[in-house]
């Protein structure tokens, strides 16, 4: 997959999937299947175009966090046999191109022939540019336009704004319902406070970016990726309470894992709320607990398989 950030592309044709892709959750995804489709059947290179930022920071000043960051939405789209990624930043003086002046510019720098879009696309100043906008512009051009339709879960229209809700609640395993994968955090091992050493239960701390979305503290069960390798594991995200620690952060104790990982990168998959961050009053009440957290997501986490 190539990666082309601002400059201008090649001349090979393209079909391009559009949207603010900021949790790529199965709407997002279906739009950019359709796009790879259509780009195979007509002999075109399928792309994607990302922001560096989440749009609404620029537009309205707010600091929206990302369900996906850009390292986590490059893996997906590779993963999904996308052609070639346009990454652009997303200033004032993007913000402000009509909805022509915008389409035009992709037609520049990407030779698009053809545009992917969900049924509620909004582009340009203001939002002004919406499906039918976007189809006249086309016709206008002499680019093809394909439009998906809403995608429901559960009778609920799915959203990033919806996901975003759910993860903060720490209700994980319905947003990956709604993302159509668990939700994760990819980051590096780094050193922190070493107290799942001290207790016997090490755990690999993950950094994370100022941006990114992170789910209600307390204890998960899901899955850790090291080195392409997936292992059971159970997933602190709090300020240590107990320990009377401050930052927030993501602790992942690697089941059946031992090893330095330090400076690693590593995934960590959040399949369920096991409970709330909890201050223990003793070292042995922590380490009980632990050892609970340890065989709940041993038992849970493989239910239903054949044995």
């Amino acid at each position: 997959m190539r990666i082309i950030r601002d400059g201008k592309a090649d001349g090979v044709k393209k079909a391009i999937a559009l949207g603010n892709f900021d949790g790529l959750h199965r709407a997002h995804t279906k739009i950019i299947k359709t796009c790879c489709q259509y780009a195979e059947e007509n002999g075109l290179e399928s792309s994607v175009l990302l922001f560096l930022e989440h749009t609404v920071n620029v537009i309205t000043g707010k600091k929206v966090k990302l369900i996906t960051d850009e390292a986590e939405k490059l893996e997906i789209l590779d993963a999904m046999g996308v052609d070639c990624v346009y990454i652009r930043e997303f200033d004032a003086d993007f913000m402000h191109l009509s909805p022509e002046e915008f389409i035009c510019g992709l037609i520049d720098k990407l030779n698009i022939t053809a545009v992917c879009v969900g049924y509620d696309y909004r582009f340009g100043y203001k939002a002004e540019g919406d499906v039918s906008v976007l189809k006249k512009l086309g016709e206008k051009h002499g680019f093809e336009v394909i439009v998906t339709d809403e995608m429901k879960t559960g009778g609920v229209t799915i959203k990033s704004t919806k996901i975003r809700e759910l993860v903060c609640e720490g209700k994980v395993d319905d947003a990956s319902l709604f993302l159509g994968r668990p939700f994760s955090i990819t980051g590096e091992v780094t050193k922190g406070l070493r107290n799942g050493h001290k207790l016997g239960t090490p755990t690999a701390n993950v950094g994370y970016g100022d941006n990114k979305i992170l789910p209600k503290e307390g204890v998960y069960m899901g899955y850790t990726t090291v080195c392409g390798v997936r292992y059971d594991s159970v997933i602190n995200v709090g300020s240590n309470p107990t320990f009377d620690a401050k930052k927030i952060t993501v602790e992942s104790h690697i089941i059946g894992f031992s090893g330095d990982i330090y400076g690693k990168t590593v995934k960590v998959d959040f399949v369920k709320r096991i409970r709330g961050d909890i201050k223990f009053d003793s070292l042995d009440g922590l380490k009980a607990q632990i050892k609970s957290d340890i065989q709940t997501a041993k038992e849970q986490l493989h239910r239903g398989e054949k044995k």
